[in-house]
């Protein structure tokens, strides 16, 4: 296996703290609709969040559809009466966005580790499960529109992780092959699997824990480098 030359990442929950602002996003916003937030609160809206995107992702439903189906899900939970139609759900989920944009904001240890990779001359890519327009406002928002050489979104690309196909056109746009890849995020299917499948090297990363201490470590021995 070739020692790789191209760093590929995931970005929600790998790069973008995604779960963090999620649910200050959620606070913020069911605060305002008059909702006493509670962790219990909080998880159901996380749980309709994973349940809806997978089904967008899935293809079961379009990606307007997931949202207002975590909607029809959560308010009714909760007291809260729901809008009469689609064009109502809209309006009130992006009260929701509003608050989760606030929130946005990358991981401490990213750009310094994104800067020391690009200095020691790997190229970099991005492929994340999303659509082009909402993952390209994180990466302007936070910082990181000018960080990668090559950008794939699954709305772009067409195909999704864990799909090989995925994995497949990011290697082929960084202009290196699959095995001379390193592929780091945190999901161990979609991210490790999906990687591990086209013969990438991956490295996978929980932020859960909160001790991001040991990526740097992690990605410079996946990359051979000291």
């Amino acid at each position: 296996m070739r020692a790789p030359r191209a760093v590929g990442f995931d970005l929600d929950d790998t790069l973008f703290d995604h779960r963090g602002a999620a649910r200050a996003g959620a606070a913020a916003f069911l605060a305002g609709l008059g909702v006493t937030v509670t962790p219990s609160v909080l998880d159901a809206w996380s749980d309709a969040e994973d349940t809806q995107f997978e089904r967008w992702r899935s293809g079961e439903i379009g990606f307007q559809e997931q949202r207002r189906e975590r909607l029809r899900t959560v308010l009714p939970l909760i007291g809260i009466a729901l809008p009469r139609d689609d064009r109502g759900l809209d309006v009130v989920f992006e009260q929701y966005l509003g608050a989760y944009r606030a929130a946005w904001r990358v991981f401490p240890d990213v750009l310094p580790l994104l800067g020391e990779l690009r200095s020691r001359g790997h190229r970099l890519g991005l492929l994340t499960n999303g659509t082009t327009a909402q993952q390209s406002e994180k990466l302007r928002v936070t910082g990181l529109d000018t960080a990668f050489d090559v950008v794939c979104t699954s709305e772009r690309i067409g195909v999704q992780k864990p799909d090989a196909r995925a994995f497949l056109v990011l290697a082929d746009e960084l202009g290196v092959p699959a095995t001379a890849c390193l592929f780091v995020g945190d999901d161990p299917v979609r991210d490790g699997a999906g990687a591990r499948s086209v013969g990438m090297h991956a490295v996978l990363v929980d932020r859960r824990t909160g001790d991001p201490s040991g990526l740097r470590a992690r990605v410079l021995t996946a990359l051979g480098e000291p």
